[in-house]
């Protein structure tokens, strides 16, 4: 019997994919264990999610579903093997929880994410000095420790290197200007921040842009953040979070409201040349 473990949701994502590819053929279980010997316990945890899935697995799977399509299997064969393969945040797992350690994984395999933050600066684009003092504001009720803060400052600084790496992630941040008001640590720091934000819009694989305050009408982005990730197989979720977990929505209707709750915030906000200025003038002001 294959090892078992509880599926995270990256395994979970490979092993639906291999499944609709399976039901596209109109295969059950048993009889692709048949075809290549396995037993379909085998078959039935790699969709599952509950158990690791390797590259020749997924081959095979592949050869059997008759799938010719070579961008398909590279995208679905890339997937196992960095399911497979300990990320770089391997080291500071004691300090992540599972769920996030999940969305660290998700973020590596994204081709583009699309995230719209009202209160906060997005992760991947804070500044150190600003992810501290953001992470010191949860000591003794989310952080337990100063030393756990400054792994986890460690870890989003980590973060942005994927923004920066050979076929870098693309990134399309929408901020409330809610955000950019809310001092985090000091004026200097927060000069900092904002300057470093219209230095980062100048790069190619980031469109960032804000939402002001003088928008106008309600929009939908005042239910709250909200993140899209969008893979190299088509495949895409959205991804909501709370002070101790992540959630995931990827049916297609859920995915398609946050999609569409996007492109309307998109249309709300400033243009990426209005958004650097904008920043830049709010950094001399402090």
């Amino acid at each position: 019997m294959a090892p078992t473990s509880p599926p995270t949701f990256r395994r979970r994502r490979l092993g639906n994919a291999l499944r609709r590819l399976r039901e596209g053929r109109k295969l059950t279980q048993q009889q692709v264990a048949d075809e290549l010997g396995y037993s379909i316990d085998r078959i039935s945890r790699a969709e599952m999610g509950r158990t690791k899935i390797e590259v020749p697995l997924v081959r095979a799977l592949l050869d059997v579903y008759q799938v010719a399509d070579a961008e398909l299997r590279t995208a679905l064969e890339d997937m196992a093997r960095n399911v497979s393969q300990r990320g770089w945040w391997h080291s500071y797992t004691s300090a992540l929880h599972l769920a996030f350690q999940d969305y660290l994984g998700l973020e590596q395999d994204a081709a583009s994410v699309r995230t719209f933050q009202t209160m906060l600066i997005p992760g991947l684009l804070q500044t150190e000095e600003y992810s501290r003092k953001l992470l010191e504001a949860g000591s003794g009720i989310v952080h337990s420790s100063p030393e756990r803060i400054a792994q986890l400052v460690s870890v989003r600084m980590e973060r942005k290197k994927t923004l920066s790496k050979d076929s870098p992630l693309h990134l399309s941040a929408i901020i409330s200007e809610a955000a950019l008001h809310d001092t985090i640590g000091d004026a200097p720091a927060m000069r900092t921040q904002l300057r470093y934000l219209a230095e980062t819009a100048s790069e190619p694989n980031i469109d960032l842009r804000i939402l002001p305050l003088s928008s106008g009408a309600p929009h939908v982005g005042l239910d709250g953040p909200f993140t899209l990730f969008t893979f190299a197989d088509g495949a895409e979720l959205a991804s909501l979070e709370t002070l101790v977990n992540s959630f995931y929505l990827e049916d297609a209707e859920s995915v398609g409201t946050y999609s569409r709750a996007f492109e309307q915030l998109t249309t709300r906000a400033l243009d990426h040349d209005t958004t650097r200025a904008h920043l830049e003038q709010m950094a001399r002001a402090l």
